[in-house]
């Protein structure tokens, strides 16, 4: 495994103490990075082995090899960069790789999108762009410890889409109608009549009349205003 310059130098007894132990007592994270642009991960690792609390194991670019890197150094922590973590099949080996090592994506925007979509493909935590060194280390120790680990915007984001969800689900859901039911279900809440309708979407008017009779059925309802109030009262 190819490390960075600095981390295959001999260890003086100070450092190689610390590389077991940090100076609450306890062993130090260990980290594996894995991102896109190797100077740039290269110098991630330097900053981060500057950190007492931290012990890097090792960087590689996401490939199979990596893997099996991972696999072979155990970390608690696999740092990866959002642009990987976003594709969800990195995470996804990570995860089947390595079951107990935490993948926090690094250098993540605080856009809606961005974050959610690293936490679909299954990251642990998440680093923003704009994050210290001092942050840094003290997400991935929260990490390794297995909280999730975030700045509070993030948090706020995922919160956000949680109670959004929620929100989705309790919602009272409509029968199943096609899409072409949900169009004429639209016409003639809008006061339009069959034949009228018929004209508008340009099919016959037997045809209409088929898609009202299923719509009346799919919602329980025997008259045409009926079947529009019903599907105002749910808010659809």
């Amino acid at each position: 495994m190819e490390r960075p310059p600095g981390l295959d130098r001999p260890r003086s007894a100070t450092s190689a103490k610390r590389a077991s132990v940090d100076h609450d007592g306890e062993r130090p994270v260990r980290v594996f990075v894995v991102g896109e642009v190797r100077l740039y991960c290269e110098g991630l690792a330097h900053l981060l082995s500057a950190q007492p609390t931290v012990q890097v194991v090792g960087i590689a670019a996401p490939t199979q090899e990596s893997m099996q890197q991972i696999a072979t150094t155990d970390p608690d922590v696999v740092l990866i960069d959002s642009i990987t973590a976003r594709r969800g099949d990195t995470v996804r080996l990570i995860s089947a790789t390595s079951s107990k090592s935490h993948v926090i994506a690094f250098a993540v925007r605080e856009e809606e999108a961005e974050v959610l979509a690293c936490a679909e493909a299954g990251v642990a935590g998440y680093i923003a762009c704009d994050a210290s060194s001092a942050e840094l280390a003290g997400i991935l120790c929260s990490a390794g410890s297995g909280e999730l680990a975030c700045s509070p915007r993030l948090a706020a984001i995922l919160f956000q889409r949680v109670a959004s969800l929620t929100h989705e689900r309790s919602r009272p859901q409509l029968p199943l109608l096609t899409p072409r039911e949900q169009e004429i279900l639209g016409l003639i809440d809008s006061g339009l009549m069959n034949r009228e309708i018929a004209s508008a979407l340009s099919i016959e008017l037997s045809t209409v009349k088929n898609h009202v009779h299923h719509i009346l059925e799919k919602l329980g309802v025997t008259r045409r205003a009926a079947a529009a109030a019903k599907v105002r009262k749910l808010g659809h």
